[in-house]
């Protein structure tokens, strides 16, 4: 019929036009990792800028302005382009997501806390929240300071610092208006 014989047309060509982006995209990588061709590394941007600014946006929240997270997910295609290699037969595509979206997490792990904190005192602190969540439904109450040392495997110091780092993810203004209970 002939719809069925238009789809087969349109697919052919899809596939056609993939197949050539494939072909040019190998190319590209090529000149740019034989001959360190800046032209064709600045073809590989080109032609991937779109897939970061998706995945840039996927991540924006409200509070962290789009272009900073479009930067972000820039250096992170720039990291990927630089670190691909096109030997082992996977899509760049395949390879870049992961590397943008590391880029786009670190981002905010690092930048997100309102007071700079140490990266392994964040992490403490995401454990110890996730610990007490799920001791908190083991239980029936809230875990102890105690309790949730012996979950984790660390001292209660650490537990009551992890508390102290955890309250800088937010700051108050110092400009807040004080309410009588506080």
């Amino acid at each position: 019929s002939r719809r069925g014989a238009a789809n087969d047309g349109r697919r052919n060509a899809a596939g056609d036009d993939r197949l050539a982006r494939t072909l040019n995209e190998r190319r590209l990588f090529a000149r740019y990792r034989e001959r360190d061709d800046q032209a064709a590394r600045d073809a590989l941007v080109e032609q991937f800028l779109p897939l970061a600014t998706r995945l840039a946006r996927r991540y924006h929240r409200g509070n962290e302005p789009l272009e900073d997270l479009v930067q972000v997910a820039s250096v992170g295609l720039l990291k990927a382009i630089d670190r691909f290699d096109p030997a082992r037969g996977t899509a760049f595509s395949s390879f870049a997501v992961p590397t943008i979206a590391g880029e786009l997490k670190r981002h905010y792990r690092d930048k997100g806390w309102a007071v700079r904190v140490p990266r392994d005192l964040q992490e403490l602190a995401l454990r110890v929240d996730r610990a007490t969540d799920r001791l908190v439904h083991q239980l029936g109450r809230a875990p102890t300071v105690s309790e949730i040392a012996d979950d984790l495997g660390v001292t209660i110091e650490q537990v009551l610092e992890a508390h102290e780092a955890a309250a800088a993810y937010r700051a108050d203004s110092l400009d807040r208006p004080v309410s009588d209970g506080d």
